[in-house]
């Protein structure tokens, strides 16, 4: 009987211990998952955060970046750094149907007159104590840099005229090449980099008629014109809508001119104004201000 109480006793120590260590395993498991740090929060729920997605960027915009204005030819308070890329091709003086001269789009230079009528819109939207820089270069078969003038609204239209007429007016010449304008303009545009800077950059493109250069010339100084000045670009085209320029579409085929402007511009055709005569610039260019 001692003999069988011992192995009962035995075997209840055993069990007990055995029921402990079950007790013990279950106490350390719901321990690790009390205390566990949470998972990592998923990858969609960080992407609301993101730049990409709607908030802020870290770095400041540059100037005339949507983000800190909206996309305009300018705007009040702020100074405005104006690039004016200006046809000077034969068509312009002489119809390339006509033996005779002055049948042209605009032989009687009435694209001055609008620059000279936009510049004096430009008195009458800004305030005395902001800056406009005007700067010109024209094309055709070649570029011609006429330089800038500095503090435009304090100058008469007199100033004006005596620094850019004669270079924007003599007699044209040649096809219509406008990577010709275009690297004129970036030239200019490095020039001024080095004086004070302004708070817009904004460019205006004026031509009668399609592009003739090569294609992959022009491409290559589009690209570099839209990455210089994002969504501040506008174009002015006169007369000869129904042309086709030197770029080819998807199909292959050449874009009419209108379409080959849009691309200049940022591919935007909104901001290409057509104007079926001459008299019509001094209006379409001054109502470039409200864009």
């Amino acid at each position: 009987m001692k003999i069988h109480h011992g192995t009962k006793r035995a075997q209840s120590t055993t069990k007990g211990f055995l029921l402990s260590l079950v007790s013990l395993i279950l106490t350390f498991g719901c321990s690790r998952n009390d205390y566990s740090s949470p998972p990592p929060p998923s990858r969609k729920a960080t992407s609301v955060k993101s730049a990409s997605e709607g908030a802020k960027p870290s770095q400041t915009p540059r100037p005339g970046d949507e983000n800190v204005t909206p996309p305009g030819f300018l705007q009040a308070g702020k100074s405005l750094d104006l690039y004016v890329i200006m046809d000077k091709s034969g068509s312009l003086f002489k119809d390339p149907m006509s033996p005779l001269p002055g049948t042209g789009s605009d032989p009687n230079c009435k694209r001055f007159d609008g620059l000279l009528d936009l510049v004096d819109s430009l008195k009458t939207k800004l305030k005395a104590n902001e800056e406009v820089r005007l700067t010109v270069v024209t094309f055709a078969a070649k570029r011609t840099l006429l330089g800038s003038l500095e503090n435009v609204l304090k100058l008469s239209r007199d100033d004006v005229s005596n620094k850019f007429r004669f270079g924007t007016c003599n007699t044209p010449d040649g096809t219509t090449n406008y990577a010709e304008g275009i690297e004129g303009i970036l030239s200019e545009f490095a020039k001024n980099s080095g004086r004070k800077k302004l708070d817009l950059e904004s460019v205006v493109f004026f031509s009668d008629g399609a592009a003739k250069d090569d294609e992959n010339t022009l491409r290559a100084a589009i690209d570099k014109l839209n990455n210089t000045f994002p969504r501040r670009t506008y174009g002015v085209l006169l007369g000869q809508t129904n042309d086709t320029c030197s770029l080819t579409g998807a199909t292959g085929s050449k874009l009419p001119t209108a379409d080959c402007m849009a691309l200049v511009v940022g591919a935007d055709l909104s901001k290409v104004l057509k104007v079926g005569d001459a008299n019509g610039l001094s209006e379409a260019l001054s109502g470039l201000i409200n864009k």
